[in-house]
């Protein structure tokens, strides 16, 4: 099948989702004629117009004005405003690089610095780390990296159609760029323990004065009643000697309540005021569970330039964020590592994940399951248009002459190039959500949104897939003999991932983990009748055997097609579609490191006004 037309009827996408995908495409692109015309215009005459931005605070203006002209909505036109006044925070760009739509990335560092960052233990400025001890930090396991420069390897410059966009020949520089994140040592768990330890106390304290003051009424009844019966017995000057007892004993116990209550409110004012002060604490350290970037490694390696190492200038040395060199050297490195991300994020966790590889599925599933097979039922309503929204994008998105993404994107001249290279990240045991956060190390980082609603996510849908399996498959011998399930589980392996190897394979067994040696040894143990775990395949298994890998599978596969899908798609636009925040090329190469950075050097490297505009056509096409 050629074209999206020679699809059957069945594979075709509803004619309204398409004609509003259409819609908002040409649209936009309609919104790039008038610049291209008088782009050409003025290569005719001599020169074309120039149309860079000198501010941040002039593109910020322009923003409302091409949100307006290109169709985006007024609320995501606000939203992109509020990224534009929080972009430069580092904690703000870490969240987003691990939270935004490319999450997969991150990883803990589990033993010391080695290759990409061989230097980094001496790059690293000590009040980055906030004055730790690098390896005390990995030990701790406080320390994350995003790497980036494998999948962008061999992957040149682009540009080519820099001069129809803008006017002007340019080069749009591919830039190998990878990050680590640094944790910082969290307070607020001692300080809540140190405060639960207070209250503890507290009751103590309480408990032993209730028993203090019940003993004392006790000790005043008891001496009241027998001056009472000394009174019935005893003379007037008896029973004056009495009465002065019993007065003087009532007044030391009204004394002694006096003094509890006004311990026991001294004592909650303290309360209050260490309350105040950690809520004060709490405040001002509000990020300081939140990852933070402490290095970014840059290497122009087309142009056979040296690596160069890029950290965040100490806190209370930067007079103004807009014309300091320090601030705004951190600055540029981080635009070119968000570049980086950009190109990865759109051909590799966008297209290649959550939507070619499920192609292969679907493709399976309709060659292999009958209609009235259950699994066909289960799946079919999640595949459902995925593989006419594939012939659409390939048609109209990242075919040689359609290629929407060289119109804006430094590494848009060589998609099939990076689409190979992040193929070779895809593997089936890294779509395991639960398992792929803890062989990560991430099972435990604090406010890691992503990772708590993807796996509260993947329980719901597991436990969903766990009853309808039961439905149809009573035993694990229900499972082995279906020859359908078998046929589609093996095609997806054999035909669809085929020439893939697994994630890291080519790198040998030295890269491997002990525990992922162990693990494969014990199952190639176990494995039999053709289930052995190879590295082809990009690690999909070739056959089924029991209830358990099969409701795994199952919710691998409708996981990826929707809940990952979802979460990678729909935030695009306010986020990659501004263009400081996240830059999806840059016209001027990384500096050295000795560079002294301006702000004019900063504008200088961003795209031009029409980058900008298609930028946010393509956003809003993907993200709405």
């Amino acid at each position: 099948v050629k074209s999206y037309e020679d699809l059957p009827r069945f594979l075709q996408f509803r004619e309204a989702q398409l004609n509003a995908f259409l819609g908002a495409k040409d649209a936009g692109l309609d919104k790039l004629k008038g610049p291209v015309f008088l782009n050409i215009l003025g290569n005719c005459c001599g020169a074309p117009p120039q149309r860079d931005f000198n501010s941040f605070a002039q593109y910020a203006e322009s923003f409302t004005k091409m949100g307006e002209l290109v169709g985006w909505l007024k609320t995501d036109i606000k939203d992109g405003l509020k990224v534009g006044e929080i972009f430069q925070d580092d904690t703000e760009f870490a969240r987003q690089i691990i939270q935004g739509p490319n999450s997969t990335k991150l990883r803990q560092i589990k033993e010391e610095l080695s290759g990409k960052w061989i230097e980094a233990d001496k790059k690293i400025p000590k009040y980055a780390i906030d004055g730790e001890d690098i390896k005390a930090v990995i030990k701790d396991g406080r320390l994350f990296e995003i790497l980036n420069s494998e999948v962008l390897d061999g992957i040149g410059h682009g540009g080519k159609a820099s001069k129809l966009i803008t006017g002007t020949d340019k080069t749009w520089y591919v830039v190998q760029a990878d990050c680590l994140l640094y944790q910082r040592k969290s307070t607020k768990v001692e300080e809540k323990e140190v405060e639960k330890e207070q209250e503890q106390q507290q009751e103590q304290e309480q408990a032993q004065e209730n028993e203090n003051e019940k003993a004392i009424e006790k000790e005043d009844k008891e001496k009241k009643e027998k001056n009472e019966f000394d009174i019935s017995l005893s003379s007037s000057s008896t029973y004056q000697f009495s009465t002065t007892a019993t007065s003087g004993s009532t007044n030391t116990w009204v004394d002694k309540v006096e003094e509890k209550n006004t311990e026991k409110e001294k004592e909650k004012e303290k309360l209050i005021e260490k309350k105040e002060k950690v809520i004060e604490k709490e405040e001002k350290e509000k990020n300081e569970d939140l990852l933070v970037p402490v290095l970014i490694r840059l290497e122009n390696k087309n142009d056979g330039e040296k690596e160069t190492f890029w950290h965040p200038p100490e806190q209370g040395t930067v007079r103004d964020s807009k014309t300091d060199p320090k601030h705004l050297s951190w600055l540029l490195a981080k635009m070119y590592f968000r570049c980086a991300d950009w190109g990865i994020y759109s051909i590799g966790t966008h297209y290649a994940r959550a939507h070619a590889m499920n192609e292969v599925f679907a493709t399976s599933m309709y060659r292999n399951l009958p209609s009235a097979h259950p699994l066909f039922r289960l799946l079919q309503p999640h595949f459902q248009g995925i593989i006419g929204i594939n012939m659409q994008a390939r048609a109209n998105l990242i075919a040689p002459d359609q290629n929407a993404f060289a119109k804006f994107m430094s590494s848009g001249d060589n998609l099939l190039d990076l689409l190979v290279n992040c193929c070779k990240e895809l593997d089936y045991k890294s779509m395991v959500v639960p398992d792929d956060f803890e062989t990560r190390g991430l099972k435990d980082l604090p406010s890691y949104f992503y990772r708590d609603d993807a796996v509260a996510l993947w329980g719901i849908l597991k436990g969903y897939i766990e009853e309808m399996v039961s439905l149809s498959y009573f035993s694990e011998d229900d499972v082995t003999k279906d020859e359908e399930l078998q046929k589609f589980v093996e095609e997806i392996k054999e035909i669809g991932f085929g020439s893939f190897e697994r994630a890291g394979a080519e790198a040998g067994a030295d890269k491997e983990d002990k525990e992922d040696k162990k693990d494969k040894e014990n199952k190639e143990d176990k494995e039999d009748k053709g289930d052995k775990e190879d590295n082809r395949g990009a690690g999909f298994p070739k056959c089924i055997l029991t209830k358990e890998k099969l409701v795994e599978y199952l919710t691998v596969l409708i996981f990826n097609v929707s809940i990952f899908h979802t979460s990678v798609n729909f935030k695009v636009n306010k986020y990659l579609g501004y263009l400081p925040n996240a830059p999806p090329s840059l016209r001027l190469t990384p500096p050295a490191q000795d560079d002294v950075i301006t702000m004019e050097r900063i504008m200088e490297t961003l795209p031009q006004y029409e980058v900008a505009l298609a930028t946010m056509v393509i956003t809003e096409v993907l993200g709405n």
